[in-house]
């Protein structure tokens, strides 16, 4: 492992990582730090995580995580999630924060519920968790998971605590055209995709004409090879 990561480095090789914004119900954090989590006392959730109704789902998402107390983690200066992005940067040098929009308000669904039809918008912990994590962490490098129902709290607080958000090329030939790079939202990462778009060769591959000779490989009708030379 200690040759892998020389030869990393010499190489100029960075590794992008990816931390949930939630934890499992059956996870050792929620069995070891119960009070840190939205329980009653018999170590059942009072309510649990999702998004609401979307294009992408009509009942909603109903993810069945345990949600946060975030009283309890400011008591704590947010210990348990500084020591979760330490452990994380053993690992990477760039973390991808899922689900950014949760920090600003996050959807409460009961905990008996079959769907996420039936929810309400709670306030996260805002910047006050961010400026903590940048007083022990102030070279962390962060991106913002900043995707589906953002509002303009939300794109406050990116732009407050200075983390790149994310541009995704697929949305943008999709009709989402602020993700096209010439729109590019300054301070941003651009993704080719994420794991609800199709691969990018494929992705790429299904696009009308106008996007083929939108972009410089294709602009005599070529569609990119599945490798190259082939």
């Amino acid at each position: 492992m200690a040759l892998l990561e020389t030869v990393r480095k010499l190489a100029c090789i960075q590794i992008f990582g990816d931390i949930p914004i939630f934890v499992a119900m059956d996870s050792a954090d929620v069995w070891t730090h119960p009070s840190l989590f939205e329980m009653d006392s018999n170590l059942n959730p009072r309510a649990v995580a999702g998004v609401p109704p979307d294009y992408f789902a009509a009942d909603g998402q109903l993810w069945g995580n345990p949600l946060y107390d975030w009283k309890r983690h400011k008591t704590t200066n947010y210990a348990w999630w500084r020591a979760r992005l330490r452990a994380s940067f053993e690992l990477y040098d760039i973390i991808r924060v899922d689900h950014f929009r949760g920090f600003d308000k996050y959807c409460k669904i009961p905990a008996d519920a079959n769907n996420a039809r039936e929810y309400e918008w709670v306030p996260g912990p805002g910047i006050d968790l961010f400026e903590s994590i940048k007083a022990e962490f102030p070279e962390a490098r962060l991106v913002a998971e900043d995707l589906g129902i953002i509002t303009d709290s939300v794109r406050e607080l990116v732009e407050a605590t200075g983390v790149p958000g994310m541009n995704v090329l697929q949305f943008g030939f999709e009709g989402a055209t602020e993700y096209l790079p010439h729109n590019g939202i300054p301070n941003s990462v651009l993704y080719p995709g994420t794991h609800d778009n199709d691969t990018a060769w494929a992705g790429l591959n299904q696009q009308s004409q106008p996007v083929h000779d939108f972009l410089p490989p294709l602009s005599a009708g070529a569609r990119y090879p599945l490798c190259p030379g082939i």
